[in-house]
């Protein structure tokens, strides 16, 4: 038997309702998968006049610390060495030198350590910015400062003053000594001998150091004076 065309093109299907209803269900996929692939790009907030402070407190706190802790370090092992295995009759001249360069090297290690302290200044800032300005930030670092450099100051001084008490003591030797024969222990003490340059490099370990120091607190001056003028601004 064969059906009339009319019952032919009236066969159910089932594929057109579901075609038909495809577009509808396939939009909110399409529309979510668009926003998943689509990339989110999120402004970063330019750094403040306070968080650069404080980023430069903490690198150049610690940047001192190892830098003048090293140099302080090494100049205080050199005078304990030399003062421990040198002999029992040292000159006068030659005293006081060590005692000014275990002075300055004394100053240095208290300078290290005051200004490690800017690191801690940095962290109370990061820890509660809320309760810091840029200019009162700048303000507490600018004291720090200011006694951090008075230290290293110091410690340079004393370390000059001690160097010219050591090589006055040198030339000394060196000039009565000329080619005598080295026979006893006292004879020892008048030449220059290892343990006198050894003093020399551990006074000029304290120098360095100090000076280390100082160029941290200039340096560290200079960004307390743009976080105070960015402030101001």
């Amino acid at each position: 038997l064969r059906l009339p065309p009319s019952a032919a093109c009236a066969r159910p299907t089932l594929a057109s309702p579901v075609r038909a209803a495809n577009p509808a269900l396939s939009a909110p996929r399409a529309a979510a998968a668009r926003r998943t692939t689509t990339p989110v790009l999120t402004a970063t907030a330019p750094p403040t006049p306070l968080t650069q402070l404080a980023s430069r407190l903490w690198s150049w706190g610690w940047l001192n610390w190892w830098v003048q802790g090293a140099l302080s370090v090494v100049g205080a092992v050199l005078l304990l060495f030399a003062n421990s295995v040198s002999s029992a009759s040292v000159s006068a001249p030659a005293l006081a030198g060590r005692a000014l360069a275990l002075a300055a090297c004394a100053t240095s290690f208290a300078s290290t350590f005051w200004q490690w302290g800017y690191t801690r200044l940095a962290v109370r800032i990061r820890r509660r910015p809320e309760r810091w300005t840029a200019a009162s930030a700048a303000s507490n670092a600018a004291r720090a400062l200011y006694v951090g450099t008075a230290l290293n100051l110091v410690g340079i001084g004393i370390a000059i003053v001690g160097a010219e008490a050591i090589v006055g003591n040198l030339a000394a030797k060196a000039l009565t000594q000329g080619s005598a024969v080295v026979l006893d222990g006292r004879a020892a003490a008048a030449t220059v001998q290892a343990l006198d340059v050894l003093i020399v490099q551990a006074n000029t370990n304290t120098i360095a150091a100090c000076f280390f120091g100082l160029l941290t607190s200039m340096r560290l001056k200079l960004a307390a004076a743009t976080a105070e003028r960015a402030a101001e601004a």
